[in-house]
Parts: C-alpha cells; sequence; structure tokens
C-alpha cells in the first residue's frame, strides 16, 4: 500500500496541469479584457476629442524704414493697378428630370449555397444521393443529379429500386422524374412486385398515369406468391385472402377491391380489362367490388360513365309486395311481385343489374327465369315467374311476364335496383 506521501506526489500531479491550464486561460482571458478596455477607451477619445482650430493667417509685418543707397536717383515706381474682381459664379438652377420612372420589377433571388448544396453533396456511403431527393420528392434537384449522370436504376442499401420507393410513399413529382431520366416500370422492388402492382394498392391515380403514359402494362398480373410483407399492409381481407391463395391478380383488381374509383377508372382509360379474372377461382373485377358494395365503382367497372347517374331504378317493396319502374324520377310503370319466403328472404339494400339473360336457366333449382337481371353477381335476380302477391320464391323477386318483358327492354347492365322493407 503506498504511503501518505506518495499518495500526495500523485494527487499534486493530477491536479497541477488542471491548475495551469486553469491559470493559462484565466491569463489569456484578462489580457483579452485589457486589449477590450483599451481600444473602447481609445475609441471615447477619439469621438471626444475637440476639433483641430482653424489656421489663423499670419501677421503682417510692417517694413522699416528704406535705406538709403547712394547714387543716382530713382524713378518712383508706378502704381499697381486695381486688382480685379474675380467674376460671380451664377449657378443655374437644376434642369427638370423629365425621364419617366421605371417600373420596380421583383427578381427572386437564386440561393448559390443552396444550388451548391444541391449539386456537390459529398457521398457519404449510406444511400445515394438520389433516394435523398425521392425521400423529399424533389423533382427539380432529381432532374439535375440525372442530367450529371446520376443512375436512375441505382438500388438503396436495402435493395429497394428509386422507382418503388417514390411509388410506395407517393412522391408522384419524383415518380415523373425518374421515369423521365429511364427509370425501367419492369424492375420489381423489395416486395419483388413492379411498380404499377405495388401502386394498385394505394390511391394515386395521377401516378398509374405516370406509370401507364412510360408503357407499363394495364393488365399485367401481381407475381406469385406474394410476400408476407406486402400482404400485412392490405387492409381489405377480400384482397389479401385473393393475394395469398388465388393467383393472377391484376391492378384492376386490387382496385376494385380497394373501391378506388379514380384508378379503376384511370386503368380503364388505359386498356385494362375488366375481363381479366383471377387464374385459379375465376373472380372478376365486378366480383370484387359487389363482394363491398361498391355500387359507383360496379357501375364504372360495367362501362358506365362516371358522370353519369342511373336514368332507370327499379324499386321493390317488400312488405307490399310491389314493384315500380322509375324513369328521371318519374314512375312510369308499376306491377305485383313475388319475393323470397321465409327461410330465403330477399336481403334489402341498394344494388346494381351487373347482368342479363333473356332466357336463363338457374344453376341451383334447374328451372326457366326468363328475362334474368342478376343483382350485384350474386345468386338473386329479377325475372319472370308465378307471381301471387305474397313471398313464395327462393330469393328471387318475381314479376309477371309482360312486365318481367318491358323492365328487361328499359333498365341495362350499370341501373340500380332498390330493396325496401
Amino acid at each position: 500500500m503506498p504511503s501518505r506521501s506518495t499518495r500526495f506526489q500523485r494527487l499534486l500531479a493530477a491536479i497541477l496541469p488542471v491548475l495551469y491550464g486553469t491559470l493559462m486561460a484565466l491569463s489569456l482571458l484578462m489580457a483579452l479584457l485589457v486589449c477590450i478596455l483599451f481600444y473602447e477607451h481609445h475609441a471615447a477619445q477619439a469621438q471626444t476629442a475637440p476639433a483641430a482650430a482653424p489656421p489663423q493667417p499670419l501677421a503682417t509685418v510692417k517694413p522699416s524704414a528704406p535705406v538709403q543707397i547712394p547714387g543716382p536717383a530713382l524713378p518712383p515706381p508706378a502704381p499697381s493697378p486695381p486688382p480685379r474682381e474675380a467674376p460671380r459664379q451664377v449657378q443655374k438652377a437644376p434642369a427638370p428630370d423629365h425621364r419617366e420612372p421605371r417600373e420596380w420589377v421583383w427578381t427572386p433571388l437564386r440561393d448559390e449555397v443552396a444550388s451548391y448544396f444541391r449539386i456537390h453533396v459529398p457521398e457519404l456511403g449510406l444511400a445515394p444521393l438520389l433516394q435523398y431527393a425521392v425521400m423529399l420528392d424533389d423533382e427539380e434537384w432529381i432532374s439535375e443529379l440525372a442530367a450529371r449522370g446520376a443512375d436512375v436504376g441505382e438500388l438503396t442499401p436495402a435493395g429497394d429500386t428509386l422507382l418503388c420507393l417514390a411509388v410506395r410513399l407517393g412522391a408522384v413529382g419524383s415518380v415523373r422524374a425518374l421515369l423521365h431520366a429511364g427509370a425501367d416500370w419492369r424492375q420489381p422492388g423489395l416486395e419483388k412486385q413492379p411498380p404499377l402492382q405495388l401502386a394498385s394498392l394505394r390511391r394515386g391515380a395521377d401516378i398509374y398515369r405516370a406509370l401507364l403514359a412510360a408503357g407499363a402494362d394495364p393488365n399485367a398480373r401481381f407475381q406469385a406468391p406474394v410476400t408476407r410483407d406486402l400482404l400485412a399492409r392490405v387492409t381489405i381481407k377480400d384482397l389479401r385472402h385473393a393475394l395469398e391463395n388465388d393467383r393472377g391478380v391484376t391492378p384492376l383488381i386490387a382496385c376494385a377491391a380497394r373501391g378506388d374509383v379514380e384508378g379503376a377508372a384511370e386503368l380503364l382509360r388505359w386498356g385494362a380489362s375488366p375481363a381479366r379474372c383471377t387464374t385459379r377461382h375465376h373472380r372478376y373485377p365486378i366480383n370484387f367490388a359487389a363482394t363491398q358494395g361498391y355500387l359507383f365503382l360496379m357501375r364504372i367497372i360495367l362501362g358506365r360513365q362516371p358522370e353519369s347517374e342511373p336514368e332507370m331504378l327499379i324499386t321493390v317493396d317488400l312488405t307490399r309486395q310491389r314493384a315500380w319502374l322509375t324513369q328521371e324520377g318519374k314512375i312510369i310503370d308499376t306491377c305485383p311481385v313475388s319475393t323470397g319466403r321465409e327461410g330465403y328472404n330477399t336481403p334489402a339494400g341498394r344494388y346494381v343489374i351487373t347482368d342479363k339473360h333473356r332466357s336463363w336457366t338457374s344453376t341451383l333449382y334447374h328451372v326457366a327465369m326468363p328475362f334474368f337481371m342478376r343483382l350485384n353477381c350474386s345468386a338473386i335476380g329479377l325475372h319472370s315467374g308465378y307471381v301471387t302477391g305474397r313471398p313464395a320464391s327462393h330469393g328471387c323477386i318475381r314479376l309477371p311476364y309482360d312486365k318481367a318483358q318491358k323492365f328487361f327492354s328499359l333498365c341495362k347492365v350499370g341501373d340500380e335496383v332498390q330493396i325496401l322493407h
């Protein structure tokens, strides 16, 4: 065990550098303070010093008596002419300025520092500069970097493509800039899906339009199998089940299942086919929209214009067992009906006529159903049949033959049917 003197020496050796450094810092601080005080004092004296007195004219010395020099007398000097006064300078008034005042124009200033930063940011080895620009959705920055040789096909450190990253973030400007710079719309990202399929799982018709204009196929199917990470972000159970257990889901099917009216309309405008179904269970876009009850979307998939309203409307009253045909709000025909009996009750609600068949035979009961009009792709519909004036069917709505024929001829696919209690 070290002695007390040894411990004291160690403590002193540890404290002395600290004290020395502290004294040096205090000395520098005091010197700085003295300099500041001296400078302020000198400046104050310079401000308070009296102004120098103007120079006084020299005193006139009277000459002494002239010295008499012997010799001939000289003639007296001629008198000098009086000094002429300098002509007075007449100051002219300034001429009036007849120039018209210029209109002030605002000129935006360009931040050179920001411009330098956008172009010359050093590579840190963490992510490409284009990834930062995409995350900021800075379309101009992406264009500048691409013009200087940045690779728009470069992958992020996570292995994602910049285009898929922009689609996932909903960055419309970044998607446009990347596609304009040559980004490949076929290259899949982290989810192993091309950009258009990834975009169909979120709203953004502008992104659809940019990808389709660049050449993306509106009928391309999702790649199978779908990753678990992608399935976890799908909130619609019907769509998630189709992606997991079915095959051949298209972007239009994804929009139909999510109720994305704008996206579905954009895909249809660019050639998406409503007749393209899944390859295992053969479900069409209209089936997914009908499962969720998206009436307006069903009408668009069936070819009706989004801005148009149904001209014809069929109303069925379950209590009164009667139906009305309305044209532009005016009742043009009415008739008795027979709806589903107990145990096969016809469900009330709002429906869309999804398909029509002049001659149809039930696949369940093998009976003829002339002038059949199916509702929401379901097993029920309106058709000609035996009408008793009370519930009697297995869920369908029976109409008299002549009325069923008239309703069938006036109503089109996409028109609506409301069933009331």
